[in-house]
């Protein structure tokens, strides 16, 4: 008699049309790539791409581990708070970082600004919002 997979292994339909999905999206990323090698600049794609995944390895990872274990004593609405502001402050900095890092290129999207100012001024922001929503949720706990 054979075992059943567990739900997390099973492999149906669904999981192997994602993975043709997500394999044609990765191939036409590197077609393009290589491609317009000359825009974008293959070996200097390739060392960022590596130097990502090893600060995201080295960094990232550990200080979201850290942050998690200390936030396990925050109550589940503030945590929320906590964990929402940390994905928008992550994704305002994976958008401002190529330009932070590298040169534009031929990428006219960019706008000439001070990315450092813009992403710190943002990052304020996102996190002063958060303080005070949980400053207001505290003070209306406190009233009722």
């Amino acid at each position: 008699m054979s075992e059943q997979a567990r739900p997390d292994e099973r492999h149906d339909w669904l999981f192997w049309s994602s993975a043709a999905v997500g394999w044609a999206i990765v191939a036409f990323g590197v077609w393009t790539l290589l491609r317009r090698a000359g825009a974008t600049k293959p070996l200097n794609f390739t060392v960022l791409f590596i130097g990502i995944a090893v600060a995201h390895d080295v960094l990232f990872d550990p200080a979201v581990s850290l942050v998690g274990r200390l936030g396990s004593d925050l109550s589940a609405r503030i945590r929320t708070v906590v964990f929402v502001a940390a994905v928008v402050s992550g994704s305002l900095v994976l958008v401002a970082l190529p330009p932070l890092i590298g040169e534009a290129g031929d990428n006219a999207s960019l706008l000439p600004r001070d990315y450092s100012a813009g992403l710190l001024v943002s990052l304020v922001v996102v996190w002063g919002a958060a303080a005070i929503t949980v400053a207001v949720r505290r003070l209306a706990r406190e009233r009722s």
